[in-house]
């Protein structure tokens, strides 16, 4: 009797998520059926099932930021910025994540004398300056500082040791950064937020539909055995 009690728990948690998440999923495929039928409008033709992928590409690539977020501390909106910055001179989300990482994990390790505030004294800026902002715009300021440096291997080396990334991945992505004059961001915590949730009910619905199968499976297991 246990054993029926565990197997029905498991069936109404699965048919509990199956009904959450499905709403949402639900949700997305009439805003896909609207938006699709608003882009055939303009000349623009996307089908449905194609923009269901592209909306959940687009999810993932939003909660993505609140990974970045919780790692280094940068809001949502600044690192939304970084991120538009990157994408427009062809860098990907992950270089623009890998450099941060690096880049904040340097400075909030650095001591006096280090390799690390030796690189940003050479470039003007101040460690104990730079761990006082949003790290996405400490970010901007050393990318500006660097723009002001010949491209030689002087500054190919300060590259490197600041962000842990080969010149040629990095370069573009402060190139641009430095010319953009500021943090212009794309999305909002609530945007990111939102993203996350959604992903937490797809994940806790694969989970519950993994338990009810292995529900289901352990009643056949001695049938087939003992076949």
């Amino acid at each position: 009797m246990a054993d029926i009690g565990i197997k029905l728990t498991a069936q109404d948690n699965t048919k509990s998520a199956f009904d959450s998440v499905g709403r949402n999923l639900g949700n997305i495929q009439t805003a896909a059926t609207s938006v699709a039928g608003a882009l055939a409008g303009i000349g623009l033709g996307i089908s449905v099932g194609g923009f269901v992928t592209m909306t959940k590409a687009i999810v993932d690539g939003l909660d993505a930021m609140n990974d970045l977020k919780d790692a280094t501390g940068a809001s949502i909106e600044n690192i939304s910025a970084l991120e538009d910055v990157a994408r427009r001179s062809g860098a990907s989300f992950d270089t623009v994540s890998t450099a941060l990482v690096k880049l904040n994990q340097g400075l909030n390790a650095a001591k006096p004398g280090s390799e690390t505030e030796n690189a940003i004294k050479a470039i003007g800026l101040s460690v104990k300056d730079l761990k006082a902002l949003d790290p996405a715009e400490a970010f901007q300021k050393v990318a500006v500082a660097l723009s002001g440096f010949a491209d030689d291997a002087n500054k190919a080396r300060l590259t490197q040791e600041l962000f842990g990334k080969s010149l040629k991945e990095v370069a573009p992505l402060l190139k641009d950064l430095a010319e953009s004059g500021q943090l212009n961001s794309t999305v909002t915590t609530a945007q990111a937020e939102a993203a996350e949730k959604l992903n937490k009910q797809i994940f806790s619905l694969q989970k519950n539909a993994l338990d009810l199968g292995r529900a289901l499976t352990s009643t056949l297991i001695p049938a087939l055995a003992n076949g």
